[in-house]
């Protein structure tokens, strides 16, 4: 069996990455049916890379695709979070006010938009023969670049940390919102922390590594199917993202291992069969 190490850190720490964001957006709306692509966070990563991709074929072609998506992807990024920031009214009374119901059907219609859009310029691009990027549909691991890993060593040192400091509150909302203002948790400013932590992983994986499907939903179903992290948020948070970093890990080297008629298996496509099975199982087995 082959393997390269750089490509198995890349697998591990998006699978990390996946598993965080799946558990928060799920944590901070008290819906187990979120995730970054139900809030339509995926769309927002892909719009970047649609937006660099024309940038490098009209006016700067030596660009690097993957690196100038994340970079226009991180100044939309600050500039959500000066906009929320600066805003004059609670951004803790607007998530309350607006349903989280209302909140997913608004993610997945705006992925959907992007999707339309994506397929538009996919078209433009073909009947004019430009390079377009229609890869990033099926998440892959095959194009790394041995100097992305000084970015992402930064923004996972960054999440650890922040879990580390704020692990033990984030749990608490599990129990509830009323519980964790009663203890003194500024709990706008956790949702605040916590969507900017979302956007930040959501964006990281998909700029270099394209869309990985629902599995931001499917991780921590998965992880909550095993006893060790059923009742655990603080567990789920800090040992389940090894556990689902492991998980991809083994996903993609069967991909990288066994090919079909000579080509990878995009790894994002087979582990969102298996995952969407999984779940589908799970909800099964739970009779919901």
């Amino acid at each position: 069996m082959e393997f390269d190490i750089y490509r198995m850190f890349f697998v591990f720490i998006s699978g990390y990455f996946l598993s965080v964001s799946g558990s928060l957006s799920q944590l901070i709306t008290n819906n187990t049916m979120a995730s970054p692509s139900t809030l339509g966070m995926d769309g927002v990563a892909v719009l970047t890379i649609i937006m660099a991709q024309a940038f490098i074929t009209w006016i700067y072609p030596e660009a690097d695709l993957s690196g100038f998506s994340f970079g226009l992807f991180l100044f939309l990024l600050m500039t959500i979070g000066v906009f929320i920031y600066f805003r004059n009214t609670s951004s803790e009374k607007v998530w309350h006010v607006t349903s989280v119901k209302k909140i997913i059907l608004l993610g997945l219609s705006f992925n959907l938009f992007i999707g339309a859009i994506f397929s538009v310029l996919m078209f433009l691009f073909m009947a004019l023969n430009y390079e377009f990027p229609s890869g990033i549909w099926f998440g892959s691991f095959k194009q790394f670049q041995p100097e992305w890993l000084w970015i992402f060593l930064a923004i996972f040192g960054f999440i650890v940390m922040y879990i580390k400091l704020q692990g033990k509150k984030l749990a608490l909302l599990n129990l509830g919102e009323s519980f964790v203002i009663g203890m003194n948790v500024d709990v706008k400013r956790l949702h605040q922390q916590s969507l900017f932590i979302i956007f930040l992983l959501t964006g990281g994986v998909i700029c270099f590594f394209g869309v990985f499907s629902f599995l931001g939903l499917i991780f921590p179903h998965i992880l909550r199917s095993l006893s060790l992290f059923k009742t655990d948020m603080y567990k789920e948070l800090t040992l389940g993202p090894i556990l689902a970093g492991a998980i991809l890990l083994v996903i993609d080297l069967f991909c990288y291992n066994l090919t079909f008629m000579g080509a990878e298996l995009p790894v994002g496509m087979v582990s969102g069969v298996i995952g969407s099975f999984f779940l589908i199982f799970l909800i099964i087995r739970a009779k919901v």
